[in-house]
């Protein structure tokens, strides 16, 4: 996301959380009702609260304000206490230790530059209103990324040259992820990338790093779904490609963003297609595999933001359950995992069968990305028919043709020699990339650009980009009124039941979603969280 797809889980063990506000709703002992009170969006930004849900199952509710001790490492205040079943078992002065703290949710900006640890584990709630992006006309489209990494710090168009960890909603789903970018401008040794946040999300970045292989003329390196490097040789375009409409082979056969797209089944989104590849005069047979430039609709971003609403006021409660209980990661992408990926097959000319390759199953909207697909014991000839068998109207393809393996290799790393935060020196923020236990927080409007070195600027290098971290949504005040517990339980126990139900609301965004996605982009030259 994100920059991003779909997680729901258990409704019926979402644990119903409440926070306390202001001292008009301090004396409810109810959860339910604080929970509602204090999520009532007429109401939203004027009741201050905290609400820390610890590892333990347990709830504390900090009103009207409270302190951070960044020498104890606690949170204090004045609240209320809930325990694991959501009954009442405190209320006055409370100190929370922040490691026992799996997530909090607040409607109030945290600028207090030491407070770190609550800002990598907060959700916004309803804060889209005091920076005033909002997403009114369609909610479900507001753009959202994760980080994104551009070559060109100026650029600020549809698309971007990465977007990193499209899945870590959360800080125990954190992982890497590494996508393929085109050749920096290198001057005296040296490049940059620039990273931004251009959605209202909180980006919390553990690495950036730049992975580099040096070739020879004629090499490529390019990268598996299981992120294994491959240097290549030799390239056979593409000769035909054909789909339900008909002949797209001018759209796949340049990197030129000139994409192929379907739109979705009106009646299913699980519904699928075929696009058949054909490549003639291949004179290697040999270590074939398959080169594709991708990427995904907004039919996951849809689905995304639809169980973000459906979440309503229980959203904190869902994400500390998802923080805390490995079961419940494991079913977090129920529906999208009924999507699918890209399955690859080849033709077998002596069985006269298709043959299953390995597929593609990479999250997000915004980057191209450029996968390899080693073929497995291909038996082709000089002609090689390939099909693509793939969701309808959930993936954007640019690109296709063949090349022949010659290894498998390790690329190099680099790491940042330096940080600017937009224009400025950051050793701080340099420090907290360099170090593997601690993260570098990015907010809404930020830009950092990373400086590299290269060790030999005499060689050409494929050039990959290395993200680690996790990143957590804000939530918008026009997703808190669409809370619908029943369609968030549907979505998780049933997707395919949900898939097929849905595919006709689906339709009603489906054409102005890619560009009113777009239009909600922050612009981070003219927008600063700190500054709003």
């Amino acid at each position: 996301m994100t920059k991003k797809h779909l997680y729901y889980i258990l409704a019926l063990v979402i644990v119903v959380t409440a926070i306390q506000s202001c001292a008009t709703y301090y004396f409810r002992s109810n959860y339910n009702d604080v929970n509602s009170l204090m999520y009532e969006t007429k109401s939203l930004m004027t009741k201050p609260f905290l609400k820390a849900h610890l590892k333990n199952g347990s709830i504390c509710i900090l009103n009207d304000s409270w302190q951070i001790d960044t020498t104890l490492n606690v949170v204090s205040g004045n609240g209320t206490q809930y325990d694991y079943n959501r009954k009442q078992t405190f209320q006055g002065a409370i100190n929370i230790p922040i490691d026992s703290v799996a997530l909090f949710e607040t409607n109030v900006k945290i600028r207090n530059p030491e407070a770190g640890r609550i800002t990598a584990l907060s959700i916004l709630a309803g804060l889209d209103v005091v920076v005033g992006i909002i997403c009114i006309t369609n909610p479900k489209a507001c753009f959202g990324s994760c980080p994104t990494f551009y070559l060109n710090e100026n650029d600020n168009f549809h698309y971007s040259d990465a977007e990193g960890f499209s899945n870590a909603i959360v800080p125990s789903m954190e992982y890497y992820d590494i996508d393929a970018i085109n050749r920096p401008n290198i001057k005296n040794n040296g490049f940059s990338i620039t990273m931004k946040n251009e959605a209202l999300e909180t980006h919390c970045v553990n690495d950036v790093k730049v992975l580099a292989y040096p070739l020879e003329k004629g090499e490529r390196v390019f990268q598996s779904p299981n992120n294994d490097f491959y240097l290549c040789q030799n390239n056979y375009p593409l000769s035909l490609a054909k789909a339900n409409e008909g002949d797209i082979t001018t759209l796949l056969k340049s990197p030129d963003r000139q994409e192929r797209f379907s739109l979705s089944d009106e009646n299913n989104l699980k519904s699928k297609e075929e696009i058949y590849l054909n490549f003639e005069d291949v004179n290697h047979s040999k270590d074939l595999g398959l080169v594709l430039h991708f990427r995904q609709t907004m039919m996951t971003t849809y689905l995304f933001y639809s169980a973000m609403g459906y979440m309503g006021n229980n959203v904190g409660d869902f994400f500390a359950r998802l923080e805390t209980d490995e079961k419940m990661r494991n079913k977090f992408d129920a529906t999208t995992k009924d999507l699918g990926g890209i399955d690859c097959y080849i033709w077998n000319e002596k069985t006269n069968a298709w043959m299953l390759q390995p597929k593609i199953n990479e999250t997000g909207p915004i980057a191209i990305n450029k996968q390899f697909i080693p073929f497995l014991n291909p038996q082709a000839g000089f002609k090689v028919k390939v099909k693509l068998v793939l969701n309808k109207g959930l993936w954007r393809l640019d690109y296709a043709a063949l090349t022949n393996i010659k290894k498998q290799v390790k690329p190099i790393e680099l790491s940042p020699i330096s940080i600017y935060n937009k224009g400025k020196l950051d050793n701080k923020a340099l420090a907290e990339i360099n170090a593997p236990d601690k993260h570098l927080i990015s907010m809404p409007g930020s830009e950092y650009k990373f400086n590299f070195t290269l060790p030999n600027t005499n060689s050409e290098y494929e050039f990959f980009l290395y993200s680690k971290g996790y990143y957590l949504e804000w939530m918008r005040e026009h997703w808190i009124k669409d809370k619908n517990l029943l369609k968030l339980n549907q979505m998780v126990y049933h997707p395919e039941k949900f898939l097929k139900q849905e595919a006709k609301n689906y339709k009603q965004y489906e054409s102005k979603m890619e560009q009113e996605f777009w239009n909600s982009k922050i612009n981070t030259k003219t927008f600063s969280y700190d500054e709003n």
